[in-house]
């Protein structure tokens, strides 16, 4: 077998992968999209304190209880006309990590508080996704302080400076409203 043989038979090969993978990249992303949109529901959903949603009922319990979402430079959203939720992103040890935290109608008590991450340690930062973490931050006055995660020092401190800096950017707008 001569090494020309070998060689086609490779770039042949890698052709056809690659032209498989990209329809399969193709004909996937509109669920990926769905699913992502999903998960954004549930999360909005959980921080205004909405329980039972899961990815089978999110979309009609997004539509029956939001009831205004705002889009522009500060999205967020109104949940039955009392509950506000919005957004945060900000910086873990790792990479990003990001949530929804919900405040009551005079915006001063958080109602619920959801976060996630992309590669926070287990067992350490990636605690900020667990029901025991988020609910520390629940029926609390916006200024009162939570527990770190012991060894996640970094992860606390980010989602701390993430709530920080997204409510110095949206209070003053949201008071307006």
């Amino acid at each position: 077998m001569s090494d020309r043989y070998i060689f086609r038979y490779i770039i042949i090969l890698v052709a056809i992968v690659s032209v498989l993978l990209s329809a399969a990249a193709m004909w996937l992303q509109p669920y990926q999209k769905r699913n992502e949109l999903n998960e954004q529901r549930i999360n909005i959903l959980k921080a205004a304190g909405i329980t039972g949603v899961d990815n089978k009922n999110a979309e009609q319990l997004f539509k029956q209880h939001c009831t205004t979402e705002h889009n522009g430079d500060l999205p967020y959203y109104i949940i039955d006309g009392k509950t506000t939720v919005i957004p945060m992103r900000g910086n873990g040890l790792w990479g990003p990590i990001w949530g929804y935290l919900g405040l009551s109608e005079d915006l001063h008590t958080v109602v619920n508080a959801v976060f996630d991450h992309k590669s926070e340690t287990p067992g350490l930062g990636a605690e900020i996704t667990t029901e025991k973490y988020q609910s520390q931050y629940k029926d609390k006055p916006l200024d009162q302080k939570v527990d770190a995660i012991a060894g996640a020092t970094r992860t606390s401190k980010g989602v701390e400076e993430m709530i920080e800096r997204t409510l110095k950017a949206y209070l003053p707008y949201l008071e307006k409203q």
